[in-house]
């Protein structure tokens, strides 16, 4: 008998294969590394929903408003927005769906459909309540966080779609508005959620740092600067494609468009953003952290210099950037480095701007990020964000934005050693001009006769020397402040010394002259600022007690 082998079947589809529930924690619960970014995420699909609704012109331009309302108790963190919502034909499958999306990539802030359901993790029951305009109904889907969450865990082998059916119900009640549209989350029994969840100063630093809203009206006259700038970049030739295709080489065909200036091809584009809070229930506006001063190192309410704006041969990004004279790093964290932002978003903190160097010595240079502030905004058609929006995939475009980012960063690095050169070079040129005044002066104490010009001089010198000195101080580290508060002590020893001379009559005209030079600048002041009558007796005091 001959036994025929068997014939392998091929290019047979497989079964549909199990998707099981632990992948389900993993694209939710499991997604962000911090708890918090899931407020950032509800955010971004409020953006995404106000501009939908600008773009269909049911809401007009410049009155998209994103609410924040945390309750008095804790308990409850509610995000409602007046986008474009949902309508209830594909509210609930849009809601439950889970890794698909109905945005568009490159269009929208977010696209992969999993950061909806990111406050799984840290609430009992996770709401959604969204209405679009024109429908008489409102769409209602509320997931039970706590049976999903023992569900993934528990349930390995259980189909993720069956899980979500089973925590998950929805409703569709009747309106009286049929104009309204809205789109609100709620986080309801919050439990071992982040403090930005139930701290309304800690929600409005995180959120002035991620959300895409406008810069403080301090910082006014920075942003007038910075956008007039970005408007007057024009937009650069598109390179053309690699002939062949090229994994490795970036196309950026991409970025294809009419535009003519850098600020049209990436708008700055904002929302507002408000926070509802407290005892009092208090609403407050939320702004971009910069100011016009803030503090650096041991001290506060160091001013800008200048900002300046930047932009690579691909077109595909422009960023500003805010520079010092003082040296040091910025105090807080809300502010420091250099930030990477998409539609206004921002992707990551202040750390990727250290990883984008492409070369190792200009990264470990590049510890000086924080001596800087500013943002660098590039265009979302142009890289696409990780799904835990830390960091961008690591793509040819990607890459190449990185190589041209490099020499703004070897540019800052050269900068940041020069001002701190240069500043430890003034403590230095201040130390000598010291050690010259009191040299003069103890020339001036031990001469036989009291040269009154030589003391005159030396006062003039020592005033100079004192306003130097403040300024020094201003933003300077923490050993340099010893040295110049040391330097102010012996410079006040100095002038008290001149004053203590024995009283030969060249001393007793030189006490004279000074008294009469405060009388004067005294006098000058006062007039500017009392009533005649009181000002007189004033004068006359001063007079009688200056003899």
């Amino acid at each position: 008998m001959t036994i025929r082998p068997r014939t392998r079947s091929r290019g047979k589809a497989v079964p549909a294969p199990l998707i099981g529930s632990f992948l389900l924690e993993s694209i939710t619960t499991g997604m962000y590394g911090e708890r918090k970014n899931a407020i950032r995420e509800y955010v971004q699909n409020s953006y995404d929903g106000i501009q939908a609704a600008i773009e269909g012109k049911v809401l007009r331009a410049g009155a998209g408003k994103v609410t924040l309302t945390l309750s008095p108790d804790a308990k409850t963190l509610v995000i409602l927005d007046n986008g474009v919502g949902l309508p209830y034909r594909v509210a609930v499958n849009t809601l439950t769906a889970v890794g698909a999306s109905r945005k568009e990539r490159g269009r929208e802030a977010g696209f992969r459909g999993i950061g909806r359901l990111a406050g799984i993790a840290f609430c009992k029951t996770l709401r959604f309540r969204t209405k679009a305009a024109g429908d008489d109904v409102e769409t209602i889907v509320e997931f039970d966080c706590d049976k999903l969450r023992e569900g993934m865990l528990s349930s390995g082998r259980k189909p993720a779609a069956e899980l979500i059916t089973a925590c998950t119900t929805y409703d569709q009640p009747d309106v009286a508005d049929d104009r309204a549209h809205y789109f609100e989350v709620s986080l309801i029994g919050l439990k071992n959620a982040p403090a930005e969840a139930t701290d309304p100063l800690q929600l409005r630093t995180f959120l002035s740092q991620v959300a895409p809203v406008d810069f403080h009206p301090d910082f006014k006259a920075y942003r007038d600067q910075i956008l007039e700038q970005v408007e007057g970049l024009v937009t650069p030739d598109l390179q053309e494609p690699p002939e062949e295709e090229d994994d490795e080489l970036p196309d950026w065909s991409v970025l294809e468009d009419e535009s003519g200036t850098m600020l049209e091809r990436i708008p700055f584009s904002y929302v507002s953003v408000v926070i509802r809070g407290g005892a009092a229930g208090r609403e407050e506006q939320v702004f971009k952290p910069y100011r016009q001063k803030l503090g650096v190192a041991d001290s506060d309410n160091v001013p800008l210099r200048d900002v300046t704006v930047h932009t690579g041969e691909s077109g595909a990004w422009w960023g500003w950037i805010g520079h010092k004279t003082k040296p040091g790093e910025y105090q807080e964290d809300a502010v420091s480095g250099l930030r990477f932002r998409l539609k206004n978003i921002q992707i990551d903190g202040n750390e990727l701007i250290t990883l984008v160097p492409t070369t190792n010595e200009i990264r470990s240079a590049f510890r000086w990020s924080n001596w800087f502030i500013g943002e660098i905004h590039i265009d979302p058609r142009a890289v696409v964000p990780n799904a835990r929006r830390d960091n961008f995939e690591e793509d040819p475009r990607w890459l190449a934005i990185r190589k041209e980012l490099d020499e703004v960063c070897q540019d800052l690095t050269a900068e940041a050693r020069r001002v701190s050169k240069e500043h430890q070079t003034s403590v230095e040129v201040l130390s000598d001009k010291a050690e010259k005044l009191r040299t003069n002066y103890l020339k001036a104490v031990n001469s036989r006769t009291y040269d009154v010009k030589k003391a005159e001089k030396i006062l003039r010198d020592s005033d100079a020397l004192q306003k130097d000195i403040e300024k020094a101080s201003l933003g300077a580290p923490s050993t340099e402040q010893l040295r110049l508060k040391s330097l102010t002590k012996e410079i006040t020893q100095i002038r008290v010394g001149l004053l203590e001379q024995p009283k030969t009559p060249e001393y007793e005209r030189f006490r004279a002259a000074i008294k009469a030079e405060f009388l004067k600048v005294t006098l000058s002041v006062l007039n500017r600022y009392l009533d005649i009558d009181v000002y007189e007796d004033v004068k006359d005091e001063l007079e009688r007690r200056l003899k």
